[in-house]
């Protein structure tokens, strides 16, 4: 794709990461060195209808933050059908990895070559709202770590997340969880993770679907039945890896769509949590996104 004639809009999220605004202005000089259009949103509502405004001119937005601002600007992305990128500034920066830019030299040589990369999503219909999600929702496990890690300051990436998952093993719980697919109940039982993924990372980097992309135009779905401590430790070092589709207590498959609900009033049973952010509470209902999210790319990257 040739960009010489397009405008480049750098959407800033002040407040993700550990880099002070001073630093994401210099990064971002680097990025592009002639007079960058860069804006500060002050609220994700004026992120989204900032992002809005830009795609209507057809101009290329790169989402510079975490997972959440991420996710802002592709659902504007995908509701004007724009094209966008990522300039990884937050704590986790899944979505980013799984394109291939993991820092500003990764962004700078995409401009460089840059190729259209259509990705697949999530939508997620909860009772009163309607969401997208482009890495993976969880409950249980990964929903409380997520909220305990955005209670973490100054860590960010895998550390964080492997230090916010350990925080809950001190009070492990697995919940009941029932999931329907193919049009019927197809598991009722205690879970300690329920994760459906579209992409590979979550938790800054952790592998925790490797097989999210192995069958298109269907979602990954994977749970772990009830583990004890020293299970539910032996399980977190094989995601590091992704490496723990073989545990025993690991059920991996990919399904269209389903429905997740819970009897369960604990607090943290019905928490959703999606690219790393509370989105809602159950039930929900997952299916693979209708359209796709156009995203500059490196030009010869192997995605995922």
């Amino acid at each position: 794709m040739n960009l010489k004639n397009k405008k480049i809009i750098f959407i800033v999220n002040p407040n993700s990461g550990k880099l002070s605004t001073k630093n994401k202005i210099k990064i971002i000089s680097r990025c592009l060195p002639t007079n960058p259009d860069i804006i500060f949103p002050k609220t994700p509502d004026e992120t989204s209808h900032l992002s809005a405004q830009a795609f209507k001119k057809k101009h290329i937005v790169v989402a510079c933050g975490g997972d959440g601002t991420v996710n802002l600007v592709a659902n504007q992305a995908i509701i004007h059908d724009g094209t966008m990128s990522i300039l990884p500034f937050g704590r986790g920066n899944d979505f980013a990895k799984f394109i291939g830019i993991n820092d500003d030299k990764q962004f700078i040589d995409m401009l460089e070559k840059p190729s259209i990369y259509k990705s697949e999503y999530l939508e997620l219909f909860f009772k009163n709202s309607y969401k997208i999600c482009l890495t993976s929702v969880g409950v249980g496990l990964l929903s409380e770590a997520a909220y305990r890690a955005s209670k973490i300051p100054l860590l960010q990436g895998s550390l964080l997340y492997t230090i916010a998952a350990l925080s809950c093993f001190i009070n492990l719980k697995s919940h009941s969880y029932i999931v329907n697919f193919n049009k019927k109940i197809e598991l009722n039982e205690k879970l300690t993770i329920l994760v459906v993924a579209s992409t590979p990372f979550a938790g800054g980097g952790m592998h925790i679907a490797p097989e999210a992309q192995k069958i298109k135009n269907k979602i990954n779905l994977l749970y772990a039945k009830k583990v004890s401590r020293i299970e539910a430790i032996g399980l977190l070092s094989k995601v590091m890896s992704g490496n723990h589709l073989g545990h025993q207590k690991v059920n991996n498959s990919h399904i269209k769509q389903c429905k997740i609900t819970t009897k369960e009033t604990d607090f943290w049973a019905p928490l959703v949590y999606g690219d790393g952010e509370y989105i809602g509470n159950l039930p929900v209902e997952i299916k693979k996104g209708k359209k796709y999210l156009k995203l500059l790319v490196p030009n010869n990257q192997t995605i995922g």
